[in-house]
């Protein structure tokens, strides 16, 4: 039931002889809704909002799964291409709406491993020289975690996944920094 219409507040100015202090009218608390208990503010827009979100959840795992589909057209490319500076910018543009959105749609994990992706890509000297093995890594396992519905952070398979990327992710930038390209070895990164 919509509450009645509030009269408008009065704007308050007070004139000094060098300056007006202008008070605007407090419509906040119009929007609150309070229970009996004078200073306990009702949940009813909260548990509105939960509501809102559970009628709405089945559809997270369709729009993970777009999020998905978006770095792998983008792998492909690299695969076919290799790693130009637009495609650097497109993997790492994907990988960060996947931890954006990651979160909100259930998928703990798979903002962690997109995270992974994005530091792995904003860290490395040279972007372009990034093992491809070490990329398709982290995109099989978001899209793993997406299709297998894992919505739990600790879930114990896609935490040692995670935890292996990390620290490839880790080897390989501190090798990179190291030794140079010349004698970068070959990244073993799992296979999913």
């Amino acid at each position: 039931m919509p509450k009645p219409a509030q009269p408008r507040a009065k704007i308050t100015e007070t004139k000094f002889a060098d300056h007006t202090v202008i008070v605007p009218p407090n419509r906040l608390k119009s929007f609150v809704t309070r229970t009996s208990d004078s200073m306990e503010i009702a949940t009813d827009p909260i548990r509105r909002a939960e509501t809102a979100l559970k009628q709405i959840e089945k559809e997270f795992r369709g729009w993970m799964n777009t999020e998905c589909d978006t770095i792998e057209v983008v792998r492909a490319a690299i695969h076919k291409d290799g790693l130009s500076d637009e495609l650097i910018e497109r993997l790492f543009n994907a990988a960060h709406d996947i931890m954006g959105h990651a979160d909100v749609f259930g998928f703990p994990l798979a903002r962690k491993i997109a995270d992974s992706l994005c530091r792995l890509i904003s860290a490395a000297a040279e972007p372009e020289h990034i093992p491809l093995n070490l990329i398709d890594s982290h995109v099989d396992a978001v899209r793993a975690v997406v299709r297998e519905g894992v919505h739990d952070a600790d879930n114990r398979t896609g935490n040692e996944i995670y935890q292996r990327l990390v620290k490839l992710t880790g080897t390989y930038l501190m090798k990179r920094e190291l030794n140079g390209a010349a004698s970068l070895p070959k990244v073993d990164a799992p296979k999913l």
